[in-house]
């Protein structure tokens, strides 16, 4: 439902679904710099959705991020994350809180309860003021542009918004 709704407001052709949590398992993994899972995540995401900008042919990269709602959204945090990206990061909502999103979703038709919630993996005390040194170093220890790379052969691109995809989501857990 959601991906119809977005569909019928966005007008996009397809739905990229990557296998995130083979990705997100050993960020998770790593003990020492827990505090900084939700960053090494939002850099992985950015890094993935650079490969898909390129394959597609897109030329930037569009988020739903709001300025200080979450940790990785603090303004040393959004620089941090989008170092090294080398496609434009478009944050048009980044200047409105958190009702204002939602009021504004639900004006476009497009607000989904499911959107509400936050993450499970947060760390009890992430970082909201990262060193770019380490969030990198994190990434390279743990070879996540391989990681990246190597599962871009798993895939999945959706065209018609009513078949079930469960399945495939359920082999990603």
């Amino acid at each position: 439902k959601v991906l119809e709704d977005l569909r019928e407001k966005a007008g996009f052709e397809k739905v990229i679904v990557y296998p995130w949590p083979r990705i997100l398992r050993p960020i998770l993994g790593n003990r020492q710099y827990r505090n900084y899972a939700c960053l090494a995540c939002r850099k992985s995401m950015f890094k993935v959705a650079e490969l898909i900008c390129e394959q597609e042919g897109a030329t930037g990269i569009v988020t739903g991020e709001s300025l200080g709602q979450k940790a990785t959204q603090t303004l040393v945090n959004l620089g941090v994350t989008s170092r090294g990206i080398h496609f434009p990061i478009l944050r048009p909502l980044l200047g409105l809180d958190k009702l204002e999103i939602e009021r504004l979703s639900k004006h476009l038709g497009i607000w989904h309860e499911v959107h509400a919630g936050c993450c499970y993996a947060t760390p009890k005390y992430p970082h909201t003021r990262a060193d770019p040194k380490v969030l990198d170093g994190l990434l390279d220890e743990l070879r996540i542009d391989e990681m990246i790379s190597r599962e871009f052969e798993n895939v999945l691109e959706v065209r018609t918004f009513k078949e079930d995809f469960k399945g495939y989501l359920e082999t990603l857990a």
